[in-house]
């Protein structure tokens, strides 16, 4: 697989649009069109939302997952951000569906069942531009997600023309953590094998298997700039289990929390803890720090983690197996 080498300072900036996600959706989870939050990457704007429908769970609500940021500097450049689960019963709901389907693209293999479920349900939401009384606006009429995220690449384009901006090409940056690091893959691969949008890089963090040795090889053969980040630590990345036929897509970015963090679930996941590996001048979440660090700085509470206490843990899985 060719592509650009391994960055820890620019995954680190893609980490800190997913943080973004994740305090935009815990100030207010009910709202599917939150305004920015206080850690939106500078230089950026808000270009447009993305909604998902968990079934798992049995909730077809709508629910804020991400969101598409606009360069000011240059409004040809986009970064799609996608968080994960918001807490432990979600990601486990999320990675006991263990079964696979056939991905939506013929001829890239099967995929877990749970992911393609949600990723069908996953809406872009345009942000209103230069209006401000605009009611935001679904492009789910263009189609799927790909499409959507395409349309909205185009209505972009098509408004910098107008604004006198130079006619080049939009293109888009795609990152994600924990589930969303598996909507983002998906995302990726349906987009090159349908849409084409440019897609300069995908960087991913503690990405579960996403789908069969076929889906990995197609992706894998696309020679896509695209980063793997793993916490060694971490359980997440290996569910759901390889005996069941997953196989992992891209070469991946090892990184060990081992005497850096609290040795727990929670803390060896929170992407807090996942920039603070690629990134030692970043802090993993208060909760995470070891005593000395803890005493040495007030971080934030991690950003990601999943609830569970630290020390020795027992997990109970349930798989439902249905129709």
């Amino acid at each position: 697989m060719t592509g650009t080498p391994f960055n820890p300072k620019a995954a680190a900036s893609y980490g800190r649009f997913i943080q973004a996600a994740y305090t935009m959706y815990h100030a207010d989870p009910g709202n599917v069109t939150p305004p920015p939050s206080s850690d939106f990457p500078a230089g950026y704007q808000l270009a447009a939302w993305i909604s998902m429908q968990d079934f798992i769970l049995g909730s077809t609500d709508p629910v804020f997952y991400g969101f598409i940021a606009q360069s000011i500097a240059d409004p040809h450049q986009l970064v799609l951000a996608i968080r994960g689960t918001s807490n432990g019963i979600e990601w486990w709901d999320d990675a006991t569906a263990i079964l696979k389907t056939p991905f939506k693209v013929p001829g890239c293999g099967e995929v877990g069942m749970g992911f393609a479920r949600i990723y069908n349900t996953l809406e872009v939401i345009e942000r209103p531009v230069g209006v401000a009384a605009a009611t935001p606006r679904s492009l789910k009429a263009a189609g799927g997600f790909s499409r959507q995220v395409s349309e909205l690449m185009r209505r972009r384009a098509a408004a910098g023309l107008r604004a006198g901006k130079s006619p080049a090409p939009v293109s888009i940056e795609v990152t994600g953590h924990s589930l969303g690091a598996a909507l983002a893959t998906l995302y990726t691969m349906e987009n090159a094998k349908t849409d084409k949008a440019p897609n300069p890089a995908l960087c991913t963090f503690a990405s579960p298997f996403v789908g069969d040795s076929t889906f990995a090889a197609v992706f894998d053969g696309l020679q896509l700039t695209s980063w793997r980040i793993v916490n060694v630590q971490d359980i997440v990345p290996m569910l759901p289990p390889e005996i069941l036929g997953f196989t992992h897509v891209a070469k991946e970015q090892k990184f060990s929390s081992i005497g850096k963090v609290r040795p727990s679930l929670a803390c060896w996941h929170a992407l807090a803890t996942y920039l603070y590996l690629i990134d030692p001048t970043l802090q993993p979440g208060a909760d995470c720090q070891l005593a000395g660090l803890r005493a040495a700085t007030h971080a934030p509470t991690s950003i990601g983690a999943l609830p569970v206490p630290a020390g020795p843990v027992t997990v109970n899985v349930t798989i439902n197996v249905g129709k």
